[in-house]
């Protein structure tokens, strides 16, 4: 089983879209995953190869990135830390293309890795083709490109003790010094709000929104709460959903104790 794909989960949507770059060797266990799922391959190259494990495993090929958002469930792309000329921008792309309950599966070469720092302790370090990063980096640089909840598995590890670097002085949690390949998932939102944007409309949900806003900053606020009381009827929002939807949505603590009692009190 290819490493990335132990963040599937057993019960992912068998019928999800799922996007590859520049690779087509996940496509069988993909395919025997999600047999029916609407996959993609980005990739400039339109080889023999590529074109018979696209045909024989229903897969598009892409030769560019599509410019419609929210359209992909899964979005892998191994190498984009390690290769991409600008992958801050690939990365926001991704994120572009991602629904908003999907995730991104990459991998990064991690510099604290004690290969890495034995060649530097003999003065050697090659990384002009690859780049290489530390957990820390990959998390900031995701959440700079607005990814939410991030989760680390390792990937290729060595079997070695990394006590001698240890007594250097060298943090080693979670077997990060011995861990060569990190692989990591990025999903687009939290799981709770992921869930939320799940039950109703884009336009539900900016009405919703916005009502809250204007209550929570006292504008208008007895005429807001009202359009807010007659919007949860019209729509069936339940009491679960609309303390979720205010508690996520809302800063103030007080204006959300408010507005969920206000609110949940009148609909009946």
């Amino acid at each position: 089983m290819f490493e990335l794909l132990k963040f599937v989960p057993p019960n992912f949507s068998s019928d999800a879209a799922v996007l590859i770059f520049d690779s087509t060797k996940f496509l069988p266990e993909l395919r025997e995953l999600m047999p029916s799922a609407r996959m993609a391959v980005l990739t400039s190259e339109q080889t023999p190869k590529i074109l018979s494990a696209c045909k024989k495993f229903r897969a598009d090929l892409f030769k560019t990135l599509p410019i419609e958002p929210k359209i992909f469930d899964v979005i892998i792309a191994e190498e984009v830390l390690t290769f991409a000329q600008d992958f801050y921008r690939t990365l926001l792309e991704i994120n572009h293309l991602l629904k908003d309950s999907g995730f991104l599966l990459t991998q990064f070469l991690n510099v604290r890795f004690l290969g890495v720092l034995e060649s530097l302790r003999c003065g050697k370090f090659t990384s002009q083709e690859q780049r290489f990063w530390a957990k820390w980096d990959v998390v900031k640089i995701l959440n700079d490109a607005t990814y939410k909840e991030i989760r680390f598995l390792p990937g290729v590890r060595a079997e070695i003790s990394a006590a001698d670097w240890e007594d250097f002085g060298f943090d080693n949690f979670s077997d990060d010094l011995t861990t060569k390949i990190w692989l990591v998932k990025a999903c687009k939102c939290t799981a709770e709000v992921a869930a939320l944007k799940d039950l109703f409309t884009p336009e539900i949900r900016a009405e919703l929104a916005r009502l809250l806003h204007r209550i929570e900053y006292d504008i208008d606020a007895e005429k807001n709460l009202q359009a807010l009381i007659e919007l949860v009827k019209r729509e069936n929002i339940f009491a679960e959903y609309l303390t979720d939807f205010v508690e996520q949505t809302v800063i103030h603590p007080a204006a959300a104790k408010f507005i969920i009692q206000s609110t949940v009190d009148k609909r009946a």
